[in-house]
């Protein structure tokens, strides 16, 4: 029995990091999650929450201090939360993040982890990454403002500079709250009619206004938006339900400029609509794709891509195999997908707005059985009819790609029955967090 308390302050060694970037320690065997601390620190730990099994708590001091601590970068840093990592060391980063791996296969699979494959943490080319923001508008003393909701409350923080979004992305929000600001307050006021400014900004640049209601103002505001920001060639508008969670509503309308922006990626064309879901960090997607095309993939490969998005990698396959059926349930995205292809004159892969575990049986039925399988999943990983699916279905190989070590390590624990693991590689997608993507190559085993 523990005699820990809200509000004790503890003397805590910090045996390990945890999968949100936290160090933890042991206090009468109990473990206690503390927010900021490293591996090997000494600190003294004030205790914020107490449960049954754990406890979790925030550094009141530092008794010995770990070499790998460096200052945060971002003057946000203590109040936002979003970096839970940015005062660790880039090369120490690198290596949580693989232990994170190796800890969720240890705890969730009865695989001897050592005798894994698992290569080293793929670097990020950059640390400024995101292509995209998606911020809330707040009203303060100062005017209207953009920020971001502080880890865990509803408290607002005014963040003019992100250090992990790309710079373009920055100065487009900074100007389109200016010319906001010019406008009626009753229609600017984010209690009332701005809800979330959505940017996207690749080659070119998307603008999405996220609205409880619509008014004939936001056209004009559109056409300034447009005319004063050269890289911004589309803003459109998207009404958000008062019982959504998600911040895009069911319909985006275009308001000024083009339907899509465009980029490219390892040659293929690419033309995005402001609701279709693109990688964050585009320069580790191209280092992932890559590693997938240069599998040794043949011209009579068959391939099913599920969770396709926009099809971006089931369309840089289709370049090498003979056909792909690429599966997404949502709708825009498949639509997305369809354009990209007819623009890359792209004609030897058919998408399917689909579940996964109803389009893919019904293509076994049909006679149509893949060579290789290409999964990337939402965090929550695959749902057991999804497995089920796969381990049916006994293509020769599966590249799961994955966004979460935890619901990576519980798909791999039933995937397992009929497949061994020939390599995993974790990848720095999301520089300065704990968040940890990684590609793992599996291979049926012989009967």
């Amino acid at each position: 029995m523990n005699n820990l308390t809200k509000g004790s302050i503890i003397l805590l060694e910090i045996r390990k990091m945890g999968i949100n970037g936290e160090g933890i320690g042991y206090y009468n065997k109990l473990a206690v999650f503390c927010k900021g601390a490293i591996q090997k620190e000494k600190v003294y730990c004030k205790i914020t929450e107490v449960y049954d099994k754990y406890a979790v708590g925030e550094i009141d001091s530092i008794i010995e201090k770990s070499n790998r601590r460096v200052e945060p970068i971002c003057k946000f840093y203590k109040e936002c939360g979003a970096c839970n990592m940015q005062h660790i060391k880039e090369n120490e980063q690198l290596k949580i993040k693989r232990e994170i791996l190796i800890n969720s296969l240890k705890r969730y699979t009865k695989l001897d982890v050592s005798s894994l494959n698992i290569y080293p943490t793929v670097k990020s080319d950059e640390v400024a990454y995101r292509n995209k923001s998606q911020m809330p508008f707040r009203d303060t003393n100062f005017g209207l403002a953009l920020g971001l909701f502080q880890e865990g409350t509803n408290k607002f923080i005014y963040v003019d500079d992100c250090k992990i979004t790309n710079e373009n992305v920055n100065k487009i929000n900074e100007k389109v709250l200016s010319i906001l600001r010019k406008y009626d307050e009753k229609t600017t006021k984010s209690g009332g009619v701005l809800k979330y400014l959505c940017v996207r900004c690749l080659k070119e640049a998307q603008v999405t206004f996220v609205l409880s209601e619509y008014k004939d103002v936001y056209k004009k505001i559109a056409k300034e938006v447009i005319d004063n920001i050269d890289l911004v060639k589309t803003v459109a508008y998207t009404i958000q339900s008062k019982n959504d969670p998600s911040i895009f509503g069911n319909e985006v309308q275009i308001l000024e400029g083009k339907n899509y922006i465009k980029d490219e990626m390892l040659g293929l064309k690419i033309s995005l609509s402001p609701k279709s879901f693109y990688q964050l960090n585009k320069s580790q997607s191209e280092k992932v794709y890559s590693e997938i095309l240069s599998s040794g993939i043949k011209d009579t490969d068959i391939v099913f891509d599920a969770y396709s998005g926009i099809g971006v990698l089931g369309l840089l396959i289709a370049k090498k195999a003979k056909h792909v059926y690429s599966c997404d349930f949502n709708s825009d995205s498949i639509k997305n997908a369809r354009i990209i292809a007819r623009e890359n004159e792209i004609s030897n892969i058919t998408f399917y707005s689909d579940r996964i575990e109803t389009r893919f049986p019904k293509l076994i039925d049909e006679n149509i059985k893949p060579n290789m399988i290409v999964l990337d999943p939402p965090r929550s990983g695959l749902d057991d009819k999804v497995i089920n699916s796969l381990l049916n279905m006994k293509a020769e190989k599966i590249f799961y790609i994955s966004c979460n070590a935890s619901s990576l390590a519980k798909n791999l624990n039933k995937l397992l029955d009929l497949y061994k693991i020939e390599y995993i590689r974790p990848y720095d997608f999301f520089t300065e967090t704990a968040l940890v993507e990684s590609v793992c190559c599996l291979k049926l085993k012989e009967s």
